[in-house]
């Protein structure tokens, strides 16, 4: 399946109207991390955009156009990779917003995305998801088509401003189906670790006992429908990484992205972790390890080796 082809598949996938942007916070440099920007969304012209340092215009065919924030650590140098991670979801329920994002800062995200980089030896960018961490759009629409298709014009401006032309790309739950979803999207993409992932939303959902995903659609992206021999980078790898006791994300929805794979002629690895909180649901940091070992190219059986001496958290 051509790269094209697979925007179009994704693109022809129904949707529900989005809030009038009329509704949506107003977009700043500075950024709202409240919890009703999240709820709400925000808005934001191309003007706007523009003037915005740490900000891409992410323009697609039929999904329409947002501005998503971006931080970077350890681009010195002009690398050709980079490692580009994407976050969990911010909206649980009402009165439920992490302190710690309500407490974000521009200056904080920066500092963060300057440690990892340092941490895990390799340049480092983190991406706010369509409607937060400052980005504009509705994260009450994730896990649809739009968010993927803006997140995948989104890394097209960054290689463009940066100078990069391969990705790792990582990512925790919600932002782990964003990275299975890339795989559907993408060719220039040398290793993908989504973690704790519901790479496929309608298995979650429906082992959990649901009609719908809960975010309260039922068209999801499936990104395990849409994997590609074709399509992917020739030296492409997969390290499906997640707890198997998670009780958030299950796990015959975390795994079946490797099932695919495997299908589709694609190397894929399974890792588990210990994942951290009441559902055992929380591998972000080591999301962001695992891929700064495959960002070094270590052969795969190392990293295999590796992780079952033990990831957490």
């Amino acid at each position: 399946m051509k790269a094209a082809t697979a925007r179009a598949a994704l693109a022809a996938l129904l949707l529900t109207p989005t809030l009038a942007f009329a509704d949506r916070i107003a977009f700043s440099e500075a950024g709202d991390f409240s919890e009703e920007a999240v709820r709400r969304g925000v808005s934001a012209t191309r003007a706007q955009c523009d003037a915005v340092p740490n900000g891409l215009w992410a323009e697609t065919k039929d999904h329409g156009a947002e501005c998503l924030k971006y931080w970077a650590g350890g681009l010195a140098g002009n690398p050709a990779r980079a490692v580009v991670y994407f976050h969990g979801d911010i909206w649980v329920g009402a009165g439920k917003t992490s302190r710690g994002y309500l407490e974000s800062s521009n200056a904080r995200i920066q500092r963060d995305a300057e440690a990892w980089a340092k941490r895990i030896g390799a340049p480092y960018v983190f991406i706010g998801r369509p409607g937060t961490h400052g980005s504009s759009g509705d994260h009450m629409q994730r896990r649809r088509p739009t968010e993927s298709l803006q997140i995948s014009a989104a890394l097209d401006r960054l290689k463009e401003r940066l100078g990069i032309r391969e990705l790792v790309v990582a990512g925790q739950s919600g932002g782990g189906h964003v990275t299975a979803s890339l795989l559907t999207l993408r060719g220039d993409i040398v290793c993908a670790v989504p973690t704790s992932a519901p790479s496929s939303p309608s298995i979650r959902w429906t082992l959990r006992g649901l009609k719908r995903d809960t975010t309260g659609y039922s068209d999801s992206y499936e990104p395990p429908e849409h994997l590609s021999r074709t399509l992917a980078h020739p030296r492409l790898r997969v390290f499906v990484l997640g707890n198997p006791g998670d009780t958030n994300v299950v796990w015959p929805s975390q795994v079946i992205l490797a099932t695919k794979l495997k299908e589709a002629g694609i190397p894929v690895e399974v890792l588990e972790g210990e994942g951290t909180g009441p559902e055992h649901h929380g591998l972000s940091n080591s999301s962001r390890l695992v891929a700064g070992w495959c960002h070094g190219d270590a052969p795969t059986d190392a990293m295999v080796k590796k992780a079952r001496e033990g990831l957490k958290g």
